[in-house]
């Protein structure tokens, strides 16, 4: 019980974080996100572990312990984020969450292969269902221009007085359009789907039998991914991309981070209370809060519309029958 309860505050944390990833990429490069976010989750895991006292427990993990929590790290923060990111970037993040709930099916089949988990003719039947949720989200003609203004949100120039009262109050439409890269999204959602669809297995594998180091395996899992993209400023045109990062951009990445980091802290301790398949089909639920959330606050810079809520809507239903 106490496990599934942790599994739905993360993801809600998750939904927060990705809406506000969707503001922030409408005028910055994906990578920025994702850097930003990573590097942020470093500090803030390792007070955590000092907090919860589990930073002196780390002898107390394995050294395959610790290459599995790296390898989750890799998997689910550098490939995974970037490519969540992206798919944000390209379809909007009340698209993209229904897509990624085929880490699910992905996860449970992984666990049954290598964790001795079981799967049922129900869950059989909920994976249909998600493949079809996310299907019925394609639209016919994805170069269709949203009806909002991008420009209110991310201006290319201070905008004068009239224009900035005309913006507040929801009525100016900005120079840009923000239109449907299907084609690109939904493939960065899938591939997004596999790397946090395996990461889950590795957490774990990592922390069986560990329930009360769940908050040091996240540290683990960040000092692991945050090392690859540190490294990767090796690279000049890397440095020449990070060095044009906005003070703007840079405070909603900060937020993003933040919650993210929430999401990830209760995801770890929900792995470490329940079955991947339980934690993983509760995360899911996400969806549902993204949809509101992106609804509530991004629907300026979001296609929503009845073929979105209808395939979130049976996506959860097959998130449902797989844990019935």
């Amino acid at each position: 019980m106490l496990g599934a309860l942790v599994s739905v505050l993360s993801a809600i944390c998750f939904s927060t974080s990705d809406i506000l990833v969707r503001r922030g990429v409408v005028r910055a490069p994906v990578s920025h996100a994702a850097f930003v976010t990573v590097i942020l989750g470093v500090p803030l895991f390792a007070v955590a572990a000092l907090v919860s006292g589990q930073l002196f427990r780390a002898g107390d993990l394995s050294s395959s312990s610790y290459g599995l929590l790296a390898g989750a790290g890799l998997v689910h923060y550098v490939l995974g984020r970037y490519f969540n990111y992206a798919a944000i970037s390209a379809i909007g993040a009340a698209r993209a969450g229904p897509v990624q709930a085929l880490s699910l099916p992905y996860s449970v089949l992984i666990a049954l292969l290598f964790l001795d988990e079981e799967v049922t003719a129900a869950m059989v039947a909920g994976i249909a269902l998600m493949l079809v949720g996310p299907a019925l989200m394609v639209e016919r003609q994805p170069s269709r221009p949203v009806a909002a203004a991008v420009a209110a949100i991310a201006p290319t120039s201070p905008p004068q007085p009239s224009a900035a009262v005309s913006a507040l109050s929801g009525l100016a439409v900005g120079a840009h359009a923000v239109r449907l890269r299907q084609r690109e999204g939904y493939l960065f959602a899938m591939a997004s789907a596999m790397s946090y669809g395996s990461s889950p297995v590795l957490i774990r594998a990592a922390l069986e039998g560990e329930s009360g180091l769940s908050v040091l395996g996240g540290l683990v899992s960040y000092v692991a991914a945050a090392a690859l993209l540190i490294a990767s400023l090796l690279v000049p045109a890397r440095r020449e991309l990070l060095a044009a990062l906005e003070p703007q951009s840079v405070r909603i990445f900060f937020g993003a981070g933040f919650f993210v980091f929430m999401a990830q802290m209760l995801r770890f301790i929900a792995l470490s209370l329940s079955s991947v398949a339980v934690v993983t089909t509760l995360l899911r639920f996400g969806s549902v809060s993204t949809l509101a959330l992106s609804w509530a606050f991004n629907r300026r810079i979001e296609v929503l519309n009845g073929r979105v809520v209808l395939g979130v809507l049976i996506s959860i239903a097959g998130a449902v029958l797989m844990v019935a």
